[in-house]
C-alpha cells in the first residue's frame, strides 16, 4: 500500500524537524502511563521510536510466516499419515520428512487453510475501520493502536495454541483467529493511525519523506526477517515461532514512549487533512467526532462512508479514469501471490520451505532496491532529461513497470527450473512500483473536491479483488496439483492474465482522454461561434 498523501488545512510558520512539537502543558494527561513512562517530546526522537515499532512489529510478524506455513504443513501430514493403514501408517509420536509431506492430499489441505484466511481478515477491517477511527479522534492515537497491537498479539497467541495442541484441536480452528482482529481492527487500523500520528508532528514539506523511510523500515524487517527465520528453522520451525510474539510484545511496550498526538499539530500546519489512497485511511482525519454521543457518530460516519462510496462510482463516468481503475484489480492478486509462490516452489522443485523463506528476503531487498534507487532514477532522467511532465513521466514508468509484472509472473508460472523461476519473481518485483505510479496519475484526473471519491471508487475496486483473490487462486493451484505437471502453474498464469488486464486500461486512456478533450473542445468553439452569429 502506498503511503497517503496529506494536504494542510492551513499554515504557520517558524517551524522546523528539530524542534519540539509536543509541549507539556498540551499533552494530555493519560494516568495509565505517566506514573512509569515519561513520553519524549521530541519530533525526530518520537519519528524515530515510530520507525522503530514499525521495523520491530514487522520482523515478528515475518518471523511467523514461513514456519507457520511449515508447521501446519507437517501437522496436515501428521493427521494424514495417521489415517493410513498398513506399511505406510505413521503416528502422531513418530517424525515425518518433509519431502513426504509434498504429496497432493497434504498440499490441497495447505492451500485450502491458507485461502481463506485472507477472506476472513478482511471481514474485521471492512467492520472496524470506522468505529475505530472515530474513537481516535475522540480519545487519541495511542490507546486506539494499543489496542490494535493487543489484538494482533492475540491473534498469533491463538494460533500458537491451535498448533501447539493440534492432536486435539482442528487445525482448521486457526481460522477463529480474526475474532481477535475485531479487538483494534488489524493491520488495516494500526496502519490508519501511524499515518495518523506522523501527519500530527510532522510538516507538509517533510512529510512524503518520512512516509517513504518508514515504507524502507517495513522492508527492511521483511529483507531481514524471513531469512532469519529459516536459519532458525534448520532448529525448529517452533523457535522462530514463538519468537515472533515476542518481539512484537516489544513492539507494542514501544509505544509507551509515545506520547498522545491527537491535538498536536506541526506548527506549519494548523491542522493536517487525511487525504489517504483508501477510504480507510481518511477516516481519521475526516470523522467528525459528536462528543455527545459516540454511536450516534459511528452511525453518522458509517452512513457518510456509504454515501460516499455511492457517489464514488459518479467517476466511473468518465471512460478514461474507469479504465484505469482496472489497474487497481492486480495488486491484491499479487500480494496474496507471494504466500502462494512459497509453497508451489516447495512443491514443484522439491525445496524446504525453510530454503523457500530465504526468497522472501530477496524479494524485499529488490524491493528496497527499486524504491530508493531505480524509480527515483528513472523519474530524474525523464523529468530532467527527457523534460516530460510529472503525469507523462509517471504514466510511461506505470507502463513499463506493468509490462514487467506481466513478464514476471509469466516466468514463474512457465519457468521448468528454480533459477528460471527466481528469475522470475525477480522480474516481477521489479515492477511492483506500478500500483503507485499509476495512483499518482489517476489522481491528476479528476478536480481536488472529487479526489475523495475517486480513492473510494480505488478503495472498493481493491476491496472487491482482495476478495476474490484468494479463493480463486487457492482453487486454481488446487486443479493444478489435480492435474499435475506444469498445471501446477496454474494460478500464476491467471496472476498474468489479471495483470494483463489491468494494463488495458494503462495503455488505452490517453486515446479516450484526448477524444474526450477534442469533443470538449469542439463544443466549446461551437458555442463561440452561436454567440457570434447571435
Amino acid at each position: 500500500m502506498a503511503p497517503p498523501t496529506f494536504e494542510p488545512d492551513s499554515n504557520s510558520n517558524n517551524a522546523n524537524e528539530t524542534s519540539s512539537l509536543l509541549p507539556r502543558d498540551n499533552l494530555p494527561h493519560n494516568p495509565a502511563t505517566s506514573s512509569f513512562v515519561h513520553p519524549t517530546h521530541s519530533t525526530n526522537v518520537i519519528i524515530g521510536i515510530l520507525f522503530t515499532i514499525v521495523f520491530v512489529l514487522a520482523f515478528g510478524s515475518t518471523m511467523m510466516a514461513v514456519p507457520a506455513m511449515r508447521l501446519a504443513e507437517n501437522i496436515i501430514c501428521h493427521h494424514h499419515y495417521n489415517k493410513i493403514e498398513g506399511p505406510g501408517h505413521i503416528g502422531f509420536g513418530d517424525n515425518i520428512d518433509e519431502a513426504l509431506c509434498k504429496g497432493d492430499e497434504v498440499q490441497k489441505e495447505l492451500n485450502v487453510l491458507f485461502s481463506v484466511i485472507p477472506v476472513l481478515e478482511a471481514i474485521p477491517s471492512l467492520v472496524t475501520i470506522v468505529p475505530y477511527g472515530l474513537l481516535a479522534d475522540r480519545i487519541g492515537r495511542k490507546p486506539v493502536i494499543i489496542l490494535s497491537l493487543v489484538g494482533l498479539l492475540l491473534n498469533a497467541c491463538w494460533d500458537i495454541i491451535v498448533m501447539w495442541f493440534w492432536k486435539t484441536i482442528p487445525l482448521r480452528a486457526i481460522w477463529a483467529d480474526v475474532i481477535f482482529t475485531f479487538i483494534g481492527g488489524g493491520d488495516s487500523v494500526s496502519l490508519m493511525i501511524f499515518y495518523a500520528t506522523i501527519s500530527d508532528i510532522t510538516t507538509e514539506e517533510n512529510r512524503s519523506n518520512i512516509f517513504l523511510l518508514g515504507t524502507c523500515a517495513g522492508l527492511l524487517a521483511e529483507l531481514i526477517g524471513p531469512a532469519v527465520a529459516s536459519a532458525l528453522m534448520a532448529k525448529s520451525p517452533w523457535l522462530p515461532f514463538f519468537l515472533g510474539p515476542v518481539i512484537i510484545v516489544l513492539g507494542t511496550l514501544m509505544i509507551l514512549f509515545v506520547p498522545e498526538t491527537l491535538h498536536l499539530r506541526a506548527r506549519a500546519t494548523a491542522s493536517a487533512a487525511l487525504t489517504s489512497d483508501s477510504a480507510s485511511d481518511r477516516i481519521v482525519s475526516n470523522a467528525k467526532v459528536d462528543d455527545s454521543t459516540f454511536f450516534r457518530a459511528v452511525k453518522s460516519q458509517a452512513l457518510n462512508t456509504l454515501k460516499e462510496l455511492w457517489n464514488s462510482m459518479a467517476v466511473l463516468h468518465s471512460l478514461p479514469i474507469f479504465l484505469l481503475l482496472l489497474a487497481f484489480i492486480s495488486p491484491p492478486f499479487g500480494l496474496l501471490s507471494i504466500g502462494l509462490c512459497l509453497r508451489y516452489i516447495s512443491r514443484r522443485f522439491g525445496w524446504t520451505l525453510s530454503d523457500a523463506g530465504f526468497l522472501l528476503s530477496l524479494r524485499a531487498f529488490v524491493n528496497i532496491i527499486l524504491l530508493l534507487i531505480i524509480i527515483p532514477m528513472f523519474s530524474h532522467i525523464l523529468v530532467k532529461y527527457l523534460h516530460l511532465s510529472s503525469r507523462a513521466k509517471d504514466l510511461l514508468l506505470a507502463r513499463a513497470s506493468v509490462i514487467i509484472l506481466v513478464v514476471g509472473a509469466l516466468f514463474i508460472a512457465a519457468s521448468p527450473t528454480i533459477g528460471l523461476t527466481i528469475l522470475g519473481i525477480i522480474v516481477w518485483t521489479l515492477g511492483t512500483g506500478f500500483v503507485g505510479l499509476i495512483r499518482s496519475v489517476i489522481t491528476t484526473l479528476v478536480d481536488q473536491e472529487h479526489i475523495g471519491r475517486l480513492y473510494a471508487a480505488v478503495s472498493v475496486v481493491e476491496t472487491t479483488a482482495s476478495l476474490i483473490a484468494g479463493p480463486l487462486l487457492g482453487a486454481l493451484y488446487t486443479w493444478g496439483l489435480k492435474w499435475k505437471g506444469p498445471w501446477i502453474g496454474l494460478p500464476f498464469y491467471c496472476l498474468t492474465g489479471i495483470t494483463f488486464i489491468s494494463s488495458i486500461g494503462v495503455f488505452t486512456f490517453s486515446y479516450f482522454e484526448e477524444k474526450k478533450d477534442g469533443a470538449e473542445y469542439n463544443t466549446h468553439d461551437e458555442e463561440r461561434d452561436s454567440v457570434r452569429n447571435v
